[in-house]
Parts: C-alpha cells; structure tokens; sequence
C-alpha cells in the first residue's frame, strides 16, 4: 500500500504558463464543485493541506502537492459550477487543457462524483471532453458514510452502468469521515505510482 510519509504544497498554477512539467510521476483529482475533493485529498496524503471551503467552486487554481519527494498529487479546480462567468470558464477550459495536453507523467485521472446523486449533465460533458486526452481515468464516489450499505451499492451498480458508454474505469467508493474505503483506493494509488 502507498504510505504517505511527508507532504507539502509544491506549486499553484492560475495561468497555463504556470503549469508544472519535470520528470515526476503524478496522479490528479477532479470533479464536480462541492464533491468532496478537499477533504479526500486531506485524507489521502494525511495532513490538513488542501483547503475545504463550504463555498462551491472555490478551487480556480491546479494545485501540486509533492507527496514523499517524489510524486505529485494534483488538485484540479471543479467543473460544472454554474455561477462562474463566462471568462472564467473559458479559463478554466484553456488551463485544464494546456495541463491534460501537456501532462506526460500523469498516470491517473480519479474523477469524483458525490454517491448520493446520479450522474448528471456536467459529468457526462466533462468525461465527453476528457476522452480526447487518452489518459487514464478512475472513478471515486465520495460521501458513502451517508448512504445505507444497500444504497452504496446501488450507486456503485448505477454509477458503472451509467460511464459504461465512456470506459471500463475502476470505480472506488470512499468516505474521507469515515475513512471507508480508503487502504483499497491507497493501493490502487501505490500501484498506479509504481
């Protein structure tokens, strides 16, 4: 399993010429405003480093975090948040794919969607527009600790049917409370970084 040891804020990138491009491997999280991503990645690399907001679509900036001073864990800001204007979401949409175009080292793209709701329009867009890149996608569904057993698992089943059209992705059901389901996804993480 992969075991946090050390971690610390690398780089934050606004602009495309700000974008972080060396030889370390990488994995990065993105989705929807108000999924959870903060508080997953907090847990994920085992410190209070990424900052959760209760304001959806707070994270405008690609956010490096150098994870055991070897890899990088990137926070991506959320799509699919209405109230943006229209030139931010066109920056949005410049700065996310100068990165997918650009980032060679990525291993893994975990895409979170929040368990308790379906699928909806904004997510199929965002995995429509993703597949140009050709990288390597996961799926997370976040927020387990408020379902029902039975509820996790028909979100798990419908979920998978639902990005069948998209991609076979692995598909982890997390709780960052909790801590549900987290060693499985660490060691998908380990042997993805290895």
């Amino acid at each position: 399993m992969y075991t946090v040891k050390k971690a610390e804020l690398f780089k934050t990138a606004y602009l495309p010429n700000q974008l972080v491009n060396d030889q370390r491997n990488s994995i990065a999280f993105v989705g929807r405003s108000n999924v959870g991503k903060s508080s997953l990645m907090n847990v994920l690399i085992n410190t209070k480093i990424a900052k959760v907001s209760s304001t959806p679509g707070k994270t405008r900036s690609i956010n490096y975090f150098l994870v055991n001073e070897r890899d990088y864990f990137v926070d991506l800001p959320g799509y699919g948040y209405a109230k943006r204007s229209e030139s931010e979401l066109r920056k949005w949409e410049k700065l996310m794919t100068e990165y997918f175009s650009t980032a060679e080292r990525l291993s893994m793209l975990f895409t979170l969607i929040d368990s308790r709701h379906s699928l909806i329009k904004a997510d199929f867009i965002f995995l429509e527009w993703i597949l140009q890149f050709h990288i390597p996608i996961a799926v997370i569904l976040t927020k387990t600790d408020k379902l029902s057993q039975q509820k996790i698992q028909e979100s798990v089943r419908e979920t998978r049917e639902r990005i069948q059209p998209y991609g076979d992705f692995e598909l982890f059901p997390v709780s960052s409370t909790k801590r549900k389901g987290i060693k499985e996804l660490m060691s998908f993480i380990g042997a993805v970084l290895k």
